[in-house]
């Protein structure tokens, strides 16, 4: 008799553990939720935008009196022409950037080419490694360190 009334009492879940089942099933089914969604919307968006592949074949600085030239053969290796925006030197631009004899802005690198380009100054010093940087108007950017030699 004793058995049986014990039995009889007992309750199946209490209703905070059944309200914490609850919240955890929620949870877990937001969860697929949200990925399902995340990964339908991912599938969505527009590609990236692809830039432009340069790489320095050669660079030199070289000084001569006063007046130091960068001489730099820069290849496209991608699959389209790009086009020169603009020439730093330790992150100052500069304007005396020519490219196959022309000014560097709007100037095109043919895809598969290959381009020397100048930049010349009048204060490097000799044994001294600057950076030199270019940059494309399509965000395609190349730099490189050289060191000045006499």
């Amino acid at each position: 008799m004793r058995l049986h009334r014990l039995i009889r009492n007992k309750y199946g879940f209490s209703t905070i553990i059944a309200a914490l089942i609850l919240m955890l099933l929620a949870v877990a089914a937001g969860v697929v939720v949200y990925a399902y969604v995340m990964g339908w919307i991912g599938g969505a968006q527009p590609s990236p935008v692809q830039t432009g592949r340069v790489q320095f074949d050669s660079i030199t600085a070289v000084k001569s009196g006063s007046n130091t030239t960068i001489t730099m053969y820069v290849r496209n290796i991608g699959s389209t022409d790009l086009t020169f925006s603009a020439g730093y030197l330790d992150g100052v631009t500069k304007t005396v950037v020519y490219v196959n004899g022309t000014s560097v802005t709007d100037t095109v690198l043919p895809a598969q080419a290959v381009a020397t380009v100048y930049i010349t100054n009048q204060n490097l010093v000799v044994n001294r490694e600057y950076q030199v940087k270019l940059v494309f108007t399509d965000g395609t950017t190349i730099s490189q360190s050289v060191k000045v030699t006499t």
